[in-house]
């Protein structure tokens, strides 16, 4: 009887075909669990910034403030004053909202369209 030590060549291509198949099955589920993190983010973001305009406008309509509303997003730097932190959000999907978001600027009204 021989005293061998190690492993034959089929055992480890039987193991290399194995961890193949484990990763072929890993991967797909692990990318999508990364875009369902960002949808989630973004969802997250989008519901701090409709609750920082709604504070805006209740604020503003306490007031009887005549200031118009912007025009978009992209002047809405007021609503930095009512968010966590004092920063617009970035969008976890990246690029910036301007693409996702739709801003009424006669009634406040945020609306979403759909993301990547």
């Amino acid at each position: 009887m021989s005293k061998r030590k190690g492993f034959t060549l089929i055992e480890l291509i039987m193991v290399i075909v194995i961890i193949g198949i484990l990763a072929a099955i890993a991967i797909p589920r692990f990318i999508d669990l990364r875009n369902d993190a960002r949808r989630a983010a973004s969802d997250g973001n989008v519901g701090a910034l409709r609750a920082a305009l709604s504070n805006y406008y209740a604020r503003r309509s306490i007031a009887e403030d005549p200031t118009p509303w912007p025009t978009g997003l992209h002047e809405a730097s007021f609503v930095n004053d009512y968010l966590q932190g004092g920063t617009f959000p970035s969008c976890p999907f990246g690029g910036s909202y301007d693409s996702y978001l739709i801003y009424n600027a006669t009634t406040g009204e945020l609306t979403t369209t759909n993301y990547p």
